[in-house]
């Protein structure tokens, strides 16, 4: 369904470790809603590419539902940025003994596992990909095969965007407005999030379009397929009814009568209230 954001602001505090270790980090516990096929456990033997966990059993492991900052040119603040993340995920994982859920589309197309995975700090069993979301070094990310977790970790890449944590300082991770389209244009093929609110909706060959602007040659746009659209909570059908709601989507940029987001699944959207959205 679609994630809505609380009511009210959380209040929050930043990381004084700044993942320098585990012994700064609370442990968090797997939810009953975000389930997994049991991957079984394996020591952490090296990292290749800053993202991919080699494990003593043979095993390459992915983090799923994460996106690090791209790579970027040498000496750039992207590049900077990634480094960061990828040493905040050797810090958690390096030399330790992990245990994997495995997702629902269980391998990449580079035949990596896709897992969401915990180790053991003080007795209690931490879970990666939050720890990297709360501490601001990576932003969520969910696919039509696995986003059966995207609820909860969108709940902890929030608390470091609204306390500004990690990359959440820079540009970089910000949220665009969607009224910016010269802007968004030159972002194609990013990943982003994009905040606005819906001018009108139109459905042309099955295909429903959210519009942000009075022109849709131009303006930014969700285009939402049929078998999508067929996914959403009785509460928001007909899609119609969006138009006036503020929301926000993340996904992939493209270039299509202007710059647009096409959604595989629901949960990239996130209904706001009107005290939440942002200001222009």
């Amino acid at each position: 369904m679609l994630a809505y954001r609380r009511l009210s602001s959380f209040h929050l505090s930043l990381f004084a470790a700044a993942l320098l270790g585990l012994s700064g980090f609370q442990p968090s516990l797997a939810r009953a809603g975000c389930p997994g096929e049991d991957g079984g456990s394996s020591l952490v033997t090296e990292i290749r590419g800053g993202d991919t966990l080699v494990l003593e059993d043979g095993r390459a492991v992915r983090p799923s539902s994460i996106l690090l900052p791209r790579r970027g040119t040498e000496g750039g603040m992207e590049r900077q940025m990634r480094e960061q993340a990828e040493r905040a995920l050797a810090d958690l994982v390096q030399g330790q003994v992990v245990y994997l859920h495995l997702d629902a589309g269980m391998r990449d197309r580079y035949g990596r596992l896709l897992a969401q995975i915990f180790v053991i700090s003080a007795g209690e069993r931490v879970w990666v990909q939050e720890q990297l979301l709360t501490a601001g070094y990576v932003r969520a990310i969910s696919s039509r095969e696995n986003r059966d977790c995207i609820a909860e970790l969108l709940a902890a890449e929030r608390k470091a965007r609204e306390s500004k944590t990690g990359n959440w300082r820079s540009g970089f991770f910000s949220v665009k407005p969607a009224h910016s389209e010269e802007l968004l244009a030159g972002l194609s093929q990013s990943f982003e999030i994009v905040e606005g609110q819906v001018q009108s909706v139109a459905e042309v060959k099955g295909r429903t379009f959210l519009n942000f602007g009075a022109n849709w040659r131009r303006d930014f746009t969700i285009i939402i397929p049929a078998d999508v659209t067929k996914q959403f909570p009785p509460d928001t059908l007909p899609l119609a009814r969006l138009k006036g709601r503020s929301m926000q989507v993340r996904g992939w940029i493209e270039s299509f009568n202007g710059p647009s987001i096409s959604i595989t699944h629901p949960e990239q959207i996130e209904l706001l209230s009107s005290d939440t959205a942002s200001s222009p």
